[in-house]
């Protein structure tokens, strides 16, 4: 049985219809039929009436919901006593970001904002603690108050949406990414973005592809369906993490949009090269970086890393 059975039937009993209650957690209608299904198997006992409409809980179900809240409240309370405790070290900073970004851009930006902050009563010698995750579940763990602040990449047309009441950002800098492949024999691109000329029909050009669930696929993505690019690309592999598109595009076997920073000494030294668009037509693509922080006040380590960070 998992936790989020119990969220899912506690939302569907407020909400009272299955689709409505799909739709505020996060899922399609039949992923939640199934988990429903699945958590009326664990209990042993059919605890929702679909013959009607809105949909009521049977009398085992409303036995069941009580059961479910107070299950649910022990556990955060005892979520929120457990983390009150972890995070008791005042001099410990928790920012939730995303693996490439960790990679990427984290290690110099903390360096020069620890220099930044070394004569800095409040914020001199602090430890951090980076918690890596995809983009939605660094925004669950930021909004439910498990990290200070939020590290993680924003496009001008995708922007991460938060609670402007409730939080604030500010922007420390731009991931441009870099369509590149390996170099071949006479230091050119071994793949180029190309459209065929007319008449002609060559074989697409081997693509190392995002999973849609990057912020930087869906980029991607958007840039290929402008470009009217799709036909002429072959996806051969699909990662979630850009190292290993970063290290399949090293090994030749295809080209690839990647974040500039990570691949910084293989351009230099030639091992890899743009691949744009024959004509010098950049392909490249922005992402801002963007810092978040609740607008409430912080604790006085927080604030100090705050004003550093935007004053960098």
């Amino acid at each position: 049985m998992h936790i989020r059975w119990l969220e899912d039937f506690v939302c569907l009993a407020q909400a009272g219809s299955l689709a409505r209650a799909a739709e505020l957690r996060n899922v399609t209608p039949p992923a939640f039929g199934r988990r429903m299904q699945a958590l009326e198997v664990w209990a042993g006992a059919p605890l929702i009436d679909r013959s009607t409409f809105p949909v009521r809980l049977t009398a085992e179900g409303r036995q069941f919901l009580e059961a479910a809240q107070t299950a649910l409240r022990t556990l955060e309370d005892a979520r929120l006593s457990l983390r009150a405790a972890h995070r008791a070290d005042a001099s410990t900073l928790t920012i939730a970001t995303g693996k490439t970004l960790a990679r990427s851009m984290v290690p110099a930006w903390l360096a020069g904002l620890r220099e930044a902050l070394r004569d800095d009563p409040a914020g001199a010698g602090f430890r951090t603690r980076l918690s890596t995750h995809a983009t939605h579940d660094a925004l669950a763990m930021f909004t439910e108050g498990d990290a200070d602040f939020l590290l993680c990449y924003s496009p001008h047309d995708m922007p991460v949406m938060l609670d402007d009441a409730r939080y604030v950002f500010h922007p420390v800098g731009v991931e441009r990414m870099v369509c590149v492949a390996a170099a071949d024999a006479r230091g050119g691109p071994a793949f180029r973005l190309q459209r065929p000329k007319s008449g002609t029909r060559p074989a697409p050009v081997p693509m190392i592809a995002y999973a849609e669930t990057l912020t930087m696929g869906r980029m991607v993505n958007q840039e290929i369906a402008r470009r009217k690019l799709a036909s002429w690309l072959d996806v051969i592999a699909v990662s979630d993490f850009a190292e290993s598109v970063h290290e399949m595009v090293r090994q030749k076997m295809g080209l690839a949009w990647l974040p500039a920073r990570l691949i910084a000494d293989d351009l230099h030294s030639g091992r890899l090269v743009r691949a744009d668009l024959q004509g010098g037509d950049s392909a490249d693509l922005a992402l801002d970086i963007r810092l978040y922080r609740p607008r409430a006040q912080m604790r006085p380590l927080a604030e100090a890393f705050w004003r550093a960070a935007a004053a960098a």
